[in-house]
Formats: structure tokens, sequence, C-alpha cells
């Protein structure tokens, strides 16, 4: 039997931000075989040059405009042009991607700011010489045309030393009435990681002496997550600096010719049956997902009998609504303004080998019956693409404490600005959460007046979806070893790993400093630098902004600082592989 999950909510939209604390970047991803396509090596630079303000416009209505900000004190110079888009299809969504992108350039000016304060001081307490921090945003429109919007963004810091660090953020586009983020499988197929590692590794063989050769450092493959931009039908393949290559080579980039075509070869194929009415009382706009291609065919007869079945109901229950009120209206002489019925869906995951074969369908109903504003319901639909397909549960994705792992997550999400939600409204997930799949996350979803007034929308909250956990009981990591040497591994009640902090990264060959007032380990190598705070899930990378990784740091009965294991994947870089029930954890 098919179940479903209905909700009353706005609509969510799907956002590409690609960031990176400190030198490091990150990119959108995905994966189906192509032929190789064209590779061509960009000469790179160590410094960041200028930047135009915007990029020629090809006959699109898609418009990049910068807003300015400069400031000059003893502390700081900042100088931002961040871009500001207009012209999108999809309004909300270009609302919501012009919000994200000016939150990242005002949290990196808020932490800066605060670094070069304590600098300061820092310097003028012991008696030495303060350079005045800096930090600049340009931004270069790489492609707009053919419905497709490509900008990166630089973000140059200085927080002293021999030169600053610049981090790359890449926003990929697909312009439509539902604008998405265009991904690397998007473009590639879902084989593409060989597809790019193999020409990336004939283009470095070509000059071997302007990369790293070491087995630490030397190129391996690009990463799930593989930071990327698109210009003159090309994939441009972006590594930070000292990535694969020394300071001296800069940031090097890698372009590759999008073919022709390219789609995912064994996912599922979603079209629309589309529906549109203009009637006296009831204006009707529907777009329905008619699904093929599943591996079971009676699960999506069934599913697809579903889906049509509510869109069906909902239109008949709005005929009947709008034209006994109109009557009603009519006889006490009230002007009424028609109805409305729209409904459109997005694929979120396309039940593809590489989705892990979730298939994960959101469709979006909204309905005006009069007054201020109408309401939104969203139904989603999650099965696994097996031969034998069957709804996709939470507890399938995070074992069966799920709701204890979710509820502290979200309630310390909510924390954090307690001002958008209804205080001591939230008690937790219900035993059918709605939610969708997402690349490689679960979005648990709340609806209208859920949990907050009508102004915050529809709150949204994003979980990673552990490898390989489609059974009930995935199994749990009991071991850590580091350097072929066991160290202790605690766990929480969710379930998150925790590793010394001081064991591990001494270990990868960093030092630590302990700042018993403020509670906080510092961690630094060469030019790498973080800061870990006792009870706080902020962590930060080369004086960035801080990021979260969903558990904060605890000192244990022994006195010993630990931390998520993942801090030393995403935050200090080095490769932590998870088999069977024991994490390995090694220089990369």
């Amino acid at each position: 039997m098919i179940i479903q999950e209905v909700l009353i909510m706005k609509t969510p939209f799907k956002l590409l931000t690609l960031g990176i604390a400190g030198c490091c970047m990150l990119a959108s991803y995905a994966n189906s075989s192509m032929a190789s396509p064209a590779v061509t090596a960009i000469p790179a630079s160590g410094v960041i040059t200028a930047v135009p303000i915007s990029a020629p416009i090809s006959s699109t209505d898609i418009q990049v405009t910068a807003k300015t900000e400069q400031e000059q004190t003893s502390e700081l110079t900042s100088n931002l042009s961040v871009p500001v888009i207009s012209g999108l299809k999809d309004k909300a969504y270009q609302t919501k991607l012009n919000d994200q992108i000016a939150e990242v350039a005002a949290k990196d000016l808020d932490a800066i700011k605060s670094q070069a304060k304590e600098g300061l001081e820092d310097a003028t307490q012991n008696g030495y010489p303060f350079r005045p921090y800096s930090v600049d945003v340009k931004y270069e429109v790489k492609t707009n045309a053919n419905h497709t919007l490509s900008i990166k963004v630089y973000t140059y810091s200085y927080t002293g030393g021999a030169h600053g660090m610049t981090r790359i953020d890449t926003y990929n586009v697909k312009d439509s009435d539902q604008a998405a983020a265009i991904t690397l499988s998007d473009i590639f197929g879902g084989n593409y990681k060989d597809v790019i590692n193999q020409q990336v590794k004939a283009e470095i063989a070509k000059s071997p002496e302007n990369y790293f050769s070491d087995e630490f450092n030397e190129f391996k493959g690009i990463s799930d997550d593989q930071t990327f931009y698109i210009e003159n039908g090309k994939a441009v393949i972006v590594f930070s600096a000292y990535e694969i290559a020394p300071y001296a080579a800069g940031s090097p980039e890698f372009a590759i010719a999008i073919p022709a075509a390219s789609s995912s070869q064994d996912g599922v194929q979603v079209s629309s049956a589309s529906k549109q009415e203009q009637l006296d009382q009831l204006k009707v706009d529907m777009s329905v997902p008619v699904i093929t291609g599943m591996k079971d065919a009676q699960y999506q007869a069934e599913l697809n009998d579903l889906i049509a079945r509510q869109a069906n109901k909902d239109l008949e229950s709005m005929k009947e609504q709008a034209q006994k009120d109109a009557e009603r209206a009519k006889q006490e002489g009230i002007e009424v303004r028609p109805y409305e019925l729209f409904i459109k869906y997005d694929l979120k995951s396309d039940g593809s080998s590489t989705s892990s074969n979730r298939l994960s369908i959101q469709m979006t109903t909204y309905t005006f019956t009069g007054g201020a504003h109408g309401m939104t319901r969203i139904d989603n639909y999650n099965a696994l693409n097996n031969e034998q397909a069957s709804k996709i549960e939470l507890s399938s994705l995070f074992g069966d404490q799920y709701k204890e792992m979710i509820n502290k997550q979200i309630i310390a999400e909510m924390a954090k600005t307690p001002e958008k939600y209804f205080q001591d409204e939230f008690k937790g997930i219900s035993d059918t959460p709605s939610f969708y799949i997402e690349k490689g996350d679960a979005v648990i979803v709340f609806g209208q007046y859920e949990i907050a007034p009508y102004s915050s929308g529809s709150p949204e909250f994003r979980f990673a979806i552990p490898s390989e956990s489609t059974s009930t009981n995935p199994t749990k990591p009991s071991k850590l070893v580091v350097d072929n040497q066991e160290i202790p591994l605690l766990t929480n009640k969710e379930g998150v790993p925790f590793a010394p902090l001081r064991t591990v990264a001494e270990s990868l060959g960093y030092t630590l400093k302990w700042n018993a007032d403020k509670q906080q380990a510092e961690v630094s190598k060469g030019a790498q630098w973080t800061a870990v705070t006792v009870g706080k899930d902020q962590y930060t990378y080369n004086k960035m902004a801080p990021i979260s990784l969903g558990a904060a740091p605890f000192i244990n009965d022994q006195g010993s600082l630990y931390v998520p294991t993942t801090f030393f994947d995403q935050i200090l870089k080095a490769d932590v592989k998870t088999e069977v029930d024991t994490i390995f954890i090694s220089q990369k």
C-alpha cells in the first residue's frame, strides 16, 4: 500500500550555494555514462584580480547588478560588491537566492570584524605592529543565456601573515517557472566522476611540475561536492589553493566541454499532465506528475493513480465550494473574487543509482478561497526504486532512534533565531512527519502556523542521510583508528560519534593551544587555523564564518575535549572513512 505525506505549508525552493570555509571549496554534485568531453586546463593565478561588475548579457531577461559596500577603519578595510539577481521567472526562488548570497557576505564581514578587533587588541597588548585585516567580495557572471545563469563569487580575506586566502562560491541556476540548481550529474550524467577525473588527470600529466606529486596531496579524484561554474559551453572544475597544487599555482581550473545531452540514464522519468480552466467562480492551473521508468511497474501504477486521484479530488472540491460560495454571495449582494487552484510538482530525487535509488516527488497545491491570502498544502511521495518498491520511512534513513536525534537538532536550530518561531510550540516531530529527499539530505518540513507565524513561512530543517542507511537498524561505529592506532570513540545518545581532539589532531600534525578562560582550543598547522569552544556547535576555519556540525564539543569525565568525528573531515579536511563498525582517520 502506498502512503502519502500531506502537509499545509508554503512551497520550498531548491538552492545551490556552493561555499567553503577558508581555502576549501564546495559545489553541487550528482552523477550516467557519457562520451569523454574535451578538457582544457585554465591558467591559474595566485592572486585575485579585479572582477567586472557584470558580464555581457545576451537575449535574456535576467540581470545581475552590484550592491556595494566599503569601509575603512584602523582595524579593517572592506570592499564588498555583492551580486543581486533580477529577472528570474521564479520570483520566490530569486528572492531566496539573493537573500542567501547577501547573508553569506554579511556573515563573512561580521566574522572578520570580530577577528580584526581581537587581532588589534592582542597586538596592542603585546606591543607589536598590527596590519589592518581586509575582506573583498567580487563576482563574475560566467553565463547568462539559454535559461542558464552561472555566477562565481570571490571572497578574499587577509588576517595577517604572508598572504590572504580566497574562497570561491558558485551559483548555477536553471531559469524556469520552477527554478532549480544545476548539478554535475545534470550535465555529465551518473558517471560524471569517472568522466571528469580521467580528463583532469590527463591535463595534469601535461605539466606535472605544477601540481603536488606526493601520495598525500596529489589529485586522486573530484569530491562529491566539487566546485564548478559554467562558461562558454563548458563546465569549469575549480580547486582551491593548496588542494592539488602549491600556492604559486593559484586555484587550478579545468574546463570540460558539456555534452549535447545529459540526463540520468537509470532514473525514473516524470512528465506533466496539465489542465487549465478559467471559470466565473474558479481559476485552475494544474501540472500533475506522471511517473514512468520505475523498476516496480505495479507500484508505479498505484503511485500515479494516487497522485491523480488526489489532484482530481482537490479540483472537484474546489469547484463545489466555489459554486456554493458564489451562489450565496449573489444572494447577499456581495462581490466575490474568483477562487484559485494551482498545482505543481518538483522532482527532488530521481530514483537513480546515483541517488541511492531514492525517488522523491513533492507536489504543491495552492488554494485561494477569499481573505488576505491562500493556503498551500504539500504532498511528499518518497519511494525506494527497487524491483519491489517501498515507501521510505525516516527510520530506514536514520535508525529507530530518529525522533530523538531529529528533535534535538531542530530545537538547537530554532534556538539560534527564536524570534522566528512560536515560543514552546514545538514538542517534537509527529509519527508521520512530512519530509522530502534531496541531494543526500532528508528535509523535514512544517506547515504554515504549525511552529511559526505566517511571516516565517514553512520552516525546513535539513539532515544529511548517513551512507548505506536503507536498513532499519544501520550499523553504528564503535571503533576509531588513527594511523593504525585504536583511539577511544564516544557516541552520544543521538548516535553521533565523537573523538578526542588533541589525540587525533596531533596525530595529523596539528598543534593545540588551550584557552581556559574561553573554554576554547585553537588548532593550527602552518597557515591552517581553527578553534572549537566547549558547548558551542560553531566551528570556524581560517577565521571565516562559523559552520554547524550538528553537535557541540564537550569535556568528558577524564578532562579530555571531544569533537564530532565530522570535524576532522569537514574542518581539518582529513580523510575520514567508515568501514562496517570502524572509523578510520588519516591525512589526505
